[in-house]
């Protein structure tokens, strides 16, 4: 008949049939001598059969193992928990994640002494199903990450698992990162060359990825930094893997400055010191923005991006944008009150325009400014400042107060 099993799973071994009374004593004392020696040989099978198979397994989660004690009636299918612990009876937990078969063999029966549970066990224990291998790929892979194998898989094979390489992978620079940190380079430019045969070494036993291995596929795209300076709010150094448009750049240096910037005079400065001077607004032209023009307004890695400065004029006084702001040239005095914006109190009268080399002009333009169709004549050029002075007003607060106190003065010394 077969073994038994209870109802926490474990294996009973029956007993078997004790000898016949009738067989003769030399019969039975040679059975005797033959099932000692066996007894005394099956410790030592048992400890063979458990370290020649896999003497360097790593026991991992999710393991099933066969654990049972020899010369008793129990036999345990123990699978090892994510918290890396199996329970074993009379034992209770113990930890086998992270240590070898023999190892665990050992410890289980150095508790079974302490507990003198079993005198001298001998505790065998057999690894029935292993759990899947992570396999690491990163890189320039369509869809990197950890992956699970039952088996040691190829190179070929990890990849079609993360969905191929990408069109700039630099296949010839691949490498292997073994569990055991030694580091394998390999060419797979075979992949990519349309050939019906993969070589033979993509296959060797040498290439095969195991249980904690990590596969890099470089990519052939080389970052290189653009410079950009001058006007914008964030000059310095940005890395770029492919050409950008003048836009982009500018908008990764954090735009241009406001009133400040030249937008229609940038300068790309190649490595080879060549220069290209592109006008940024193209871009915005409607008319344009297909022009052989706005195809120059590229940036490449390794070139830098100069944003000029406007040349400006200065507002002062009675203004809504007191600062200095950019113009490209000259521009008239409506534009220049325009682009100040006008305070209520602003005295339009006595406007005073003080020249780059200091010379002070007086301009009247209060009927300019009402009327709109009227021009002076008068100019600002770059390096001019406009002062608006604050028009004339009866402060009647502070005429009250004065009567009031001189009517107090008055009523005591009446």
């Amino acid at each position: 008949m077969g073994n038994a099993v209870n109802q926490e799973g474990y294996v009973l071994k029956k007993n078997q049939d004790s000898m016949p009374e009738s067989h003769c004593p030399c019969v039975l004392c040679l059975s005797c001598a033959v099932f000692f020696l066996i007894a005394c040989l099956l410790p030592c099978a048992a400890v063979t059969n458990e370290t020649d198979p896999l003497p360097e397994y790593i026991i991992n989660s999710g393991d099933q193992l066969l654990i049972s004690v020899v010369g008793h009636e129990l036999t345990a299918l123990a699978v090892v928990r994510p918290d890396g612990m199996i329970n074993y009876p009379v034992v209770g937990d113990v930890r086998a994640a992270g240590l070898t078969i023999v190892q665990l063999s050992t410890a289980i029966s150095n508790q079974l002494s302490v507990l003198q549970f079993y005198e001298n066990p001998q505790v065998t224990v057999q690894l029935q199903v292993s759990r899947q291998k992570n396999i690491y790929v990163f890189g320039d892979v369509i869809n990197p990450g950890q992956k699970q194998f039952p088996r040691p898989v190829s190179v070929v094979e990890a990849l079609a698992a993360v969905g191929g390489f990408k069109r700039t992978a630099d296949l010839a620079n691949a490498r292997i990162i073994k569990r055991q940190k030694e580091v394998v380079s390999v060419d797979l430019r075979a992949l990519s060359e349309g050939q019906n045969v993969i070589r033979d070494k993509l296959l060797n036993d040498e290439l095969l990825l195991e249980d904690g291995d990590v596969l890099i596929i470089p990519t052939s795209v080389k970052q290189e930094p653009i410079s950009v300076i001058g006007y914008v709010n964030m000059p310095g150094q940005y890395r770029v893997q492919s050409s950008i448009t003048l836009v982009e750049a500018i908008a990764l240096a954090g735009g241009s400055l406001r009133h400040a910037a030249n937008l229609k005079e940038i300068k790309i400065v190649k490595p080879d010191a060549s220069v290209v001077v592109a006008d940024v607004t193209l871009f915005w032209d409607k008319n344009r923005k297909n022009s052989a023009d706005s195809i120059l307004c590229r940036v490449e890695p390794g070139d830098s991006v100069v944003v000029p400065g406007r040349e400006t004029v200065s507002f002062l006084g009675s203004v809504k944008n007191q600062g200095v702001f950019g113009v490209d040239d000259e521009i008239n005095l409506l534009e220049a009150l325009a682009l100040a914006g006008i305070e209520k109190n602003a005295n339009l009268k006595k406007l005073q325009i003080i020249r780059s080399d200091g010379e002070r002009i007086m301009v009247n333009a209060s009927k300019i400014w009402k009327q709109r169709g009227q021009e002076t004549g008068v100019k600002l050029y770059p390096g001019d400042t406009l002062i608006v002075p604050g028009a004339f007003q009866i402060n009647w607060s502070a005429i009250s107060a004065v009567v009031v106190i001189v009517s107090t003065m008055y009523a005591i010394f009446k």
